[in-house]
């Protein structure tokens, strides 16, 4: 159950992922999905983008993709890239497809004689395209980790009356750039630029910009992954997006991977 401002989410279901490695980098998979979705507690002021999708809804979504992964480290990537590629069909309730790519480069460009210290650059892009017919619980939203920060989750996109409806378009990038402050390698400075946007159209018109800077703190009782903590500013902005200048979660680069 997941409670948004436009409205209260149900989701009942399961999935399963079947894959086979090719080569050491590339990796086949195929998704399969079978979920029953809710929309519920909508405004009585919600424009029909919400309000078309009210009640109950079966789905089953049948996704293949490839992925490419020549990262040095799953958690802490220093050199190497991730590439994935992939479709869903869904059908059920509604027919409706939804297609991503995602694209991410981490480069080393200091570090000590002894490997340790490492000065690392990463750029990550993602594009992602879904069909008009796509309910609003599988549309497209960004704000905070993963997409743009300096935003609220799902605080960026299409809007009406201070709602958001969900794009069909979603394009985002992060360019960050970390640097050890501990000799340990056990805290860590971030700088970054997230920029990028949904749009209810496959038409780029309002695109966001953001810049900010943050620390990467590894508490090992807490496990492998490290604390983030950013704080993120907009430089350029759209009337209806939800601000928020500080983000917290575990995780290495706020771009994802």
């Amino acid at each position: 159950q997941r409670g948004y401002i436009e409205y209260l989410e149900n989701r009942i279901g399961d999935r399963a992922t079947l894959s086979r490695r090719l080569s050491p980098a590339w990796q086949a998979n195929l998704t399969t999905r079978i979920e029953e979705v809710e929309v519920k507690n909508v405004p009585s002021f919600a424009p029909p983008a919400i309000t078309d999708n009210l009640g109950w809804h079966f789905l089953a979504g049948f996704r293949g993709g490839l992925t490419r992964d020549t990262r040095d480290s799953y958690l802490y990537p220093s050199r190497g890239n991730v590439f994935d590629i992939g479709y869903e069909q869904v059908t059920g309730d509604y027919n409706y497809g939804i297609g991503t790519t995602r694209f991410t480069q981490f480069m080393t460009t200091h570090q000590r004689d002894d490997g340790s210290g490492k000065h690392v650059l990463a750029l990550r892009t993602q594009l992602s395209l879904a069909s008009s017919q796509t309910p609003v619980y599988d549309r497209f939203y960004a704000g905070g980790f993963g997409t743009i920060r300096g935003f609220t989750y799902r605080g960026v996109g299409p809007q009406f009356d201070g709602l958001h409806t969900g794009g069909t378009l979603s394009f985002l990038n992060t360019i960050e750039y970390q640097i050890p402050i501990l000799p340990s390698d056990k805290l860590f400075f971030v700088t970054f630029l997230d920029h990028g946007t949904v749009e209810q159209n496959i038409d780029i018109k309002n695109y966001r910009v953001t810049a900010g800077f943050g620390f990467r703190i590894a508490v090992p009782m807490l496990g492998p992954m490290p604390i983030a903590l950013d704080f993120a500013f907009p430089l350029n902005r759209m009337d209806g997006d939800n601000q928020q200048m500080f983000s917290f979660y575990m995780g290495m680069f706020g771009g994802g991977y």
